[in-house]
């Protein structure tokens, strides 16, 4: 990082010199190619020595743009899990669809996917097993696996959905059901414990939704992308 002080001090023998800045400032633009090293060779040198002599306003930019270069450095290198960044677009689609037609919807939280985990040396990703997901929301758990069914286009999705105001208790049937854009796909309703169970065949755009007391609906996008081919014999 570039640090400059408002002036100079030449430490030579003598009386004490001061350089003063040159009354010229940069642009904002022009520190920003600086700090990036997109400035001409040629225009460099006057920069640094317009730093060099003190400029305080100067200064401040390239200071700011440094900590800003820095920062977009470290978030370059976090790159997010493929099916977190499909959920997230998939719930403001949702969420805007459904604001559109007065309706309200709950998307949980994508706490866990088993496609993070790196698969283990000689072991092709995504075919060790069914693939694990929980999505929470207060005091609401879904849990998802997700398998293909052996030489089958058909996915096998099983679940359970706990609620925090019926623990302990039988739950009451919840209305589950797979669908698209262009309809329903699958549905059944839960046990007294809460599981479900459902086949269907992947398309675009899928979701899977839970009908709770009092019509609020509980969605998750689906990524069929992800889907495809994982844990398929």
């Amino acid at each position: 990082m570039l640090v400059a002080y408002p002036y100079f001090q030449n430490r030579s023998s003598g009386p004490t010199e001061m350089k003063k800045p040159s009354a010229k400032h940069y642009s904002s633009e022009e520190w920003v190619d600086f700090v990036m090293h997109q400035t001409p060779q040629s225009q460099r040198p006057d920069m640094q020595r317009h730093l060099d002599a003190g400029c305080t306003p100067c200064t401040q930019l390239v200071n700011l743009w440094a900590r800003v270069g820095q920062f977009a450095a470290r978030e370059s290198a976090l790159q997010p899990p493929d099916s977190a960044v499909h959920h997230v677009r998939a719930a403001f689609s949702s969420m805007a669809k459904a604001q559109k037609a007065g309706r309200e919807l709950l998307i949980p939280r994508l706490s866990f996917d088993s496609l993070w985990q790196p698969a283990l040396a000689g072991i092709r990703s995504g075919s060790s097993g069914p693939r694990k997901l929980l999505y929470t929301s207060k005091d609401m758990t879904i849990e998802i696996h997700i398998e293909a069914e052996s030489k089958s286009d058909r996915m096998n999705l099983t679940g359970q959905i706990s609620i925090g105001s019926q623990q302990g208790q039988s739950m009451t049937p919840l209305a589950v059901v797979i669908s698209s854009e262009e309809g329903r796909l699958a549905s059944t309703v839960t046990n007294g414990f809460g599981e479900f169970h459902l086949s269907y065949v992947p398309e675009a755009d899928l979701q899977i939704s839970f009908e709770l007391a009092g019509g609020l609906v509980v969605v998750i996008p689906l990524s069929d992308r992800a889907e495809r081919g994982y844990g398929r014999i």
